[in-house]
């Protein structure tokens, strides 16, 4: 499998308006304050608490970021004097900032909300803790800048490991993965596969929002496989475990009999177990995938079969010759 030249996008920024869209709901927020500002950009995916910022330090004033006000910030607000208060954040939005956001229902005072909204700094409040606040904007957004690429493939979910399904066009891609979900396995994307990179390189495959749980099959067409099998049989995203690239047999090349090495291909920087699996008449690719699907989990608790076996030969080699 090529993924030498695979397309890498990386949103560069998105707008804070997009946050409020998408976090609303699990956070319960609501915008008080700088409502022409929603078009603001955020660039990173980490947040600060300006305390030090209030406090009158600003050498290291990591401005670019969501700004969170818990109870520390706005209680401090309040016992600086109107002129004091008025002079610091004046030397803060000196800095270009994307917005605050503030935990717990806290109400701000008057002075921040007045100043906020002449420079159409969106302020957000939110009725949840501080912690709550702070890991699901920091999720929201790792997932938002997470770099991802667009594959020809099948991705599945079988026996618990993702496997990305990959081939030429017309090598039975499809056909494979609508076996698997006939023997209970689940979907995730046919034809068009997201792929992207979340934490700790971590590879996750995802459905296109526009044909999700779609499938061609060549002879009949288009069917929604969530709609003929049962919505247990599709997902919507699923790390990815192993690949799978299908090739029509060659009497020539040397397919891989014993597995004592392992393969890999890279995926957004990220290495992945690899097999590239002969179709002929007469192979179920199903079987074969599933059977590749249960070792790669043995693999994963640290046992090797093929590695036990060639083991066990080398003692036996040993003994005679002993």
């Amino acid at each position: 499998m090529d993924t030498k030249n695979l397309p890498i996008n990386r949103k560069e920024s998105i707008a804070v308006a997009r946050l409020i869209d998408q976090l609303t709901e699990s956070l319960e927020l609501e915008l008080i304050g700088g409502f022409q500002g929603i078009g603001r950009p955020v660039f990173i995916s980490d947040i600060n608490r300006p305390g030090l910022a209030l406090s009158g330090y600003l050498e290291y004033f990591a401005n670019d970021r969501i700004q969170i006000l818990g109870n520390t910030e706005i209680h401090f607000m309040e016992k600086l004097s109107t002129s004091e208060l008025e002079h610091r954040l004046e030397a803060m939005f000196s800095f270009e900032i994307p917005s605050f956001v503030l935990s717990r229902s806290l109400r701000p005072r008057n002075i921040f909300l007045d100043m906020c909204n002449r420079r159409g700094i969106p302020v957000l409040r939110s009725r949840r803790s501080t912690d709550e606040v702070i890991s699901s904007i920091i999720l929201f957004l790792a997932e938002e800048f997470s770099p991802e690429t667009v594959v020809h493939g099948t991705a599945v979910d079988c026996y618990g490991v993702g496997i990305l399904i990959t081939g030429a066009p017309g090598i039975g891609k499809s056909e494979t993965a609508l076996e698997l979900i006939e023997r209970g396995h689940r979907m995730v994307a046919d034809d068009v596969v997201t792929m992207r990179r979340g934490r700790e390189g971590i590879i996750f495959a995802l459905a296109s929002p526009v044909i999700e749980h779609h499938m061609e099959i060549r002879g009949v067409g288009i069917i929604d496989i969530k709609s003929v099998y049962g919505v247990g049989c599709v997902r919507n995203s699923k790390r990815i475990g192993l690949v799978a690239e299908l090739e029509m047999w060659n009497e020539q090349a040397q397919y891989d009999r014993t597995g004592l090495v392992d393969e890999y291909v890279d995926i957004l920087r990220t290495r992945i177990p690899y097999l590239l699996i002969p179709v002929r008449p007469g192979r179920n690719i199903a079987i074969i995938l599933e059977v590749a699907a249960l070792n790669h989990r043995l693999k994963e608790l640290g046992i090797y079969p093929a590695q036990q076996l060639n083991q066990k030969l080398l003692n036996l080699m040993s003994a005679d010759d002993a």
